[in-house]
């Protein structure tokens, strides 16, 4: 292969080294041969760039790009070199992984949801919550807002907002979010993911740990009806807060997808719908 830029692009990325002697000796290259790179004396095979690229953190094309567009991307993005991945690191990343069996399951799922359940804390009520699943690179992430009126505070209008990742395992949809600011609250939900090309209503089990008075951790039924890629977000926010289903018409699915009672043949507590 050949390439006008390589050789500016990888003395760039060289530079935020220790010592070529240094990158050589950690990424496992033959000296003699990668100097030959640098000085474009010889062009690497594709195998060998993509073991650069990987060493660097870079895509493929990104390092043949004319050395001015690769500038602009190593300034945002600079080459973290010399330092390892700690086991924490390593055990993350294999945790967040895409699923070999992901066959693009959480890109049909992508977009806003209304998310109902019936928490402990809600007096009978159902809370009904805001959140996105986006994917940000290569991961998937979500956003949610829950809103309570000054009724239900007893204090002042409040909005609390989580953050968190999704992943997917055999054909499931595993959120793990965290209260943004205090960080206090931690949620953790498994659904059931649709086999339409475009989901309806996800149903499935939430795990928290309540905040205030006992502190108790509580597992409940929850369901997520998909609003669209782009809802009007106004009028799905102002939606949020306590749902008092004996003045507000719920839907029967969410009603049944949210009871948390356990039937005869209900052993355990398990999704619904």
């Amino acid at each position: 292969m050949s390439n006008s830029h390589l050789q500016e692009n990888l003395r760039l990325l060289c530079s935020y080294g220790k010592s070529t002697s240094d990158i050589c000796r950690q990424a496992g290259f033959n000296r003699q041969q990668f100097n030959k790179y640098l000085n474009g004396h010889a062009q690497p095979s594709l195998a060998t760039l993509r073991r650069v690229c990987d060493f660097f953190g870079v895509d493929d094309h990104e390092i043949l790009l004319p050395h001015d567009a690769f500038k602009a991307i190593i300034r945002l993005r600079p080459p973290n070199l010399g330092v390892k991945p700690t086991l924490f690191e390593n055990i993350l990343n294999s945790i967040i992984q895409p699923s070999r069996t992901d066959t693009g399951l959480l890109e049909r799922h992508e977009g806003y949801y209304h998310v109902y359940l019936a928490a402990p804390s809600a007096g009978g009520n159902l809370i009904r919550s805001l959140v996105r699943l986006y994917r940000e690179n290569d991961a998937w992430l979500t956003k949610t807002v829950e809103r309570y009126s000054e009724d239900q505070t007893f204090i002042s209008p409040t909005t609390v907002k989580y953050s968190g990742i999704a992943l997917e395992a055999v054909q499931r949809i595993t959120v793990l979010e965290r209260e943004e600011g205090s960080g206090r609250s931690l949620w953790a939900t498994m659904l059931f993911c649709s086999d339409q090309q475009r989901p309806s209503y996800l149903s499935g089990l939430c795990m928290m740990a309540e905040t205030q008075g006992r502190m108790d951790i509580n597992c409940v039924r929850t369901v997520w009806h998909y609003l669209g890629s782009d809802p009007n977000l106004r009028q799905a926010l102002q939606m949020c807060g306590s749902v008092d289903q004996s003045s507000e018409s719920v839907p029967d699915i969410i009603l049944e997808c949210t009871d948390n009672s356990l039937r005869e043949n209900e052993p355990v507590m398990a999704p619904r719908g």
